[in-house]
């Protein structure tokens, strides 16, 4: 764990998560290691009326079991997308980038069964330990 605050979403926090200005959320940076190797930075935004409670120490075992076990907040869905951005200085300091210049970074909203948009994540990857795979179910009409 990096960083845990509570904090009102300004504007330039709304127009990159969705969130409304003014919303107050849980900001929270932690990095990921992979066999020692720190390869993956979480910065995740959580709607605080969504997540009451939310502690580093619970934020540090299981986010999602704390809301769904706990509070008992049902996960409906989930929006991401997948791009590749170059790594920023904070990227540098907090991962072992060795000579990698880009990311694989996966931005996801995450939705209640209310419709409500309780979390924004942005996941920051080594590309050399990322992979994408989806499964696409078509059903006829």
């Amino acid at each position: 764990m990096v960083a845990f605050e509570r904090m009102q979403a300004t504007q330039a926090i709304a127009d990159q998560t969705g969130f409304a200005p003014g919303d107050e959320l849980f900001a929270i940076e932690r990095v990921r290691t992979i066999d020692g190797e720190a390869l993956i930075l979480d910065r995740n935004f959580f709607l605080a009326s969504a997540a009451e409670g939310l502690t580093p120490q619970i934020a540090e075992a299981s986010i999602y079991n704390y809301l769904e076990n706990t509070l008992g907040i049902t996960i409906a869905m989930s929006k991401r997308e997948i791009t590749g951005e170059r790594a920023t200085d904070r990227d540098r300091q907090l991962l072992d980038l060795d000579d990698v210049d880009y990311l694989a970074v996966v931005k996801s909203q995450t939705f209640d069964a209310q419709g409500t948009m309780i979390e924004y994540t942005q996941s920051r990857h080594r590309l050399d330990h990322f992979c994408f795979r989806s499964t696409a179910v078509r059903q006829n009409v």
